[in-house]
């Protein structure tokens, strides 16, 4: 699929069909998301792959009673584990480039889903705490997201979206 069909198909999909996700497509999909750039190429960045249902059922939990993470046939966690950007940035890394990083690895996972010809939705509101012990999280590794991956059984929504000349600055912020 072309760059810009990938983007203009990018979507939240929060409804699956009953089909599972082919192993080499989530191979595929882990390969292009272990490309992520990284602050320092401390490289922090890591993921956990979830099929077992009851760890899906305890995620939608963790995530606010969000179900639907539970109904789709494949989850996979973004995890950062601190202890990698930490030596090099001290606090900062902890903080904000563990989670920086943590976030160009979900955006490339949810690019590969559409390449594939899946869906997914980025998750972002849980309970830290509650996902680290749904995973085993040692104390300095931190979840950053959740994705759950499917075929996607809902037709897309069009939702308004600011103008360009809303959301883009020259120079200096409110200059067009």
């Amino acid at each position: 699929m072309h760059f810009e069909t990938v983007l203009r198909k990018r979507r939240m999909c929060r409804e699956y069909l009953e089909k599972d996700v082919p192993p080499e497509k989530v191979e595929r999909i882990l390969d292009l998301a272990s490309r992520y750039p990284s602050a320092g190429h401390t490289e922090p960045q890591e993921f956990i792959v979830v099929h077992d249902q009851r760890v899906k059922e305890a995620l939608a939990r963790a995530a606010l009673d969000q179900t639907f993470i539970a109904r789709a046939p494949l989850v996979i966690v973004v995890i950062s584990d601190t202890r990698r950007s930490a030596p090099r940035y001290g606090k900062r890394g902890v903080d904000f480039y563990s989670i920086i990083d943590g976030s160009f690895a979900a955006m490339l996972i949810l690019l590969a889903v559409v390449n594939e010809g899946l869906g997914a939705c980025f998750v972002g509101a849980f309970y830290d705490r509650e996902v680290r012990h749904v995973l085993g999280l040692p104390r300095d590794v931190r979840p950053v997201g959740i994705i759950s991956i499917g075929y996607c059984a809902e037709g897309p929504k069009k939702f308004p979206r600011r103008s360009k000349t809303q959301i883009i600055h020259r120079d200096r912020y409110g200059s067009a």
